[in-house]
């Protein structure tokens, strides 16, 4: 007689459980007006152990920056020379993927001392632009006096699209 007892209040908790599994799923409840889908009540009994699970389908919308570094790439063509205690870089920074658009890059700038040393000067830089015209420049970085100028190099190029856009 108590085993039939114990059937029974298994049956009594599930009737109890199942409006809970509801309650638990509805901070996904739609807005007013909304219609609510069906939800989707499935139940495992597995020996002594009975799982109540309630599904809904529940619709969300993202809306996602545009990636700041999505189809930009920049390029930049220069030419240098010494003169006296600068070393002077003339070029442009072309970018044909968007029009407005930024980033930064490093001179990197090496030179001979007066007792025969080889040193590397770096020369942070950035640069922007509002429309798709190319940047153009003119930078006179001091190197010192008394050194010969090697060569000069752009190094970490960055670019990246400051508008949604792209062209």
């Amino acid at each position: 007689m108590a085993k039939g007892v114990h059937r029974i209040g298994r049956t009594l908790a599930f009737a109890a459980l199942a409006p809970l599994a509801w309650q638990a799923s509805a901070g996904d409840e739609p807005q007013r007006g909304e219609q609510a889908p069906a939800p989707r009540v499935t139940i495992d009994k597995s020996g002594r152990t009975t799982r109540i699970a309630s599904e809904h389908e529940v619709t969300i919308q993202v809306e996602l920056p545009a990636s700041a570094t999505a189809a930009c790439a920049a390029t930049i063509d220069f030419e240098y020379q010494q003169r006296d205690t600068f070393a002077r870089a003339v070029g442009t920074i072309r970018n044909t993927q968007c029009a407005a658009s930024a980033g930064d890059y490093t001179w990197a700038v090496r030179i001979r001392d007066a007792h025969g040393e080889v040193r590397t000067l770096e020369f942070p830089q950035q640069w922007q632009r509002s429309d798709d015209g190319p940047v153009e420049f003119t930078h006179d970085l001091p190197i010192g006096p008394n050194v010969d100028l090697l060569n000069v190099r752009a190094r970490q190029l960055t670019c990246k699209c400051t508008e949604t856009g792209a062209h």
